[in-house]
C-alpha cells in the first residue's frame, strides 16, 4: 500500500501513523482547545468527549502543513485509527467539512461515503492483509490481533467484517475453544 510504503516498518512491528503524518503534511496535536473556557474544555474532554476523535483544521500553517486534533481523552490505541482516518481523508484528497451554523449552534458537515473511504484506508494500513490473514487464519482472537498490531478489537473486527472473513474468523475461533 502507498501510504504505509512511506515509512519503513519492520515485519511484526506495528505501524506508527504518527511517523506518517509529516509525509503527508500533517502536525498532530492532543488537543487541549485554545480560546475555549474552562467550563467548554471541561465539557469537550468530559461528557462530549466519547462523540469526537479528531479532526483537521481547513486552514494550513504558514509552511503549508495542516493541524490535526486528537481527542487527548482516548486511548493511544483508539488515538491510531482516528489518526490513520486523517491521514486517508489528506492522502485521498478529500474535502474538509464546513462548519454549518443554524442559529445559536453550530454543526459539522458529514460525506459518509469519505468517512467510510477513509476509515476504510486506515483500517487497512493499519492491519495490512498479507500480516493479518495468516494470524486470523491461524485463530487468533480479536483480542490477540488487538495486542499484535496494537490496536483496538472493535478495529480488528471492522477489518474481519469488511474483509468479508467474518465466517474463516468464527470457524478459527471455535477450533481453537
Amino acid at each position: 500500500m502507498v501510504l504505509r510504503g512511506l515509512v519503513p516498518c519492520k515485519r511484526g512491528v506495528p505501524f506508527d501513523p504518527w511517523k506518517l503524518a509529516p509525509h503527508v503534511g500533517l502536525y498532530v496535536i492532543d488537543c487541549d482547545f485554545p480560546g475555549l473556557t474552562q467550563e467548554e474544555k471541561a465539557h469537550m474532554m468530559g461528557r462530549a468527549s466519547s462523540h469526537w476523535s479528531g479532526g483537521v483544521l481547513a486552514e494550513p500553517l504558514a509552511d503549508g502543513r495542516r493541524i490535526c486534533m486528537i481527542n487527548p481523552c482516548h486511548s493511544q490505541r483508539r488515538k491510531k485509527i482516528t489518526l490513520m482516518e486523517e491521514i486517508s481523508h489528506c492522502h485521498l484528497g478529500h474535502t474538509p467539512t464546513q462548519l454549518i451554523k443554524k442559529g445559536d449552534d453550530r454543526f459539522r458537515d458529514f460525506n459518509k461515503q469519505m468517512e467510510e473511504e477513509a476509515y476504510g484506508v486506515g483500517a487497512a494500513v493499519l492491519l495490512p492483509w498479507s500480516l493479518f490473514f495468516p494470524l486470523l487464519n491461524d485463530g487468533y482472537t480479536s483480542d490477540e490481533l488487538a495486542r499484535e498490531f496494537d490496536v483496538t478489537p472493535d478495529l480488528v473486527m471492522y477489518r474481519i467484517k469488511i474483509c468479508g472473513a467474518s465466517s474463516l474468523h468464527a470457524s478459527r475461533q471455535r477450533k481453537s475453544a
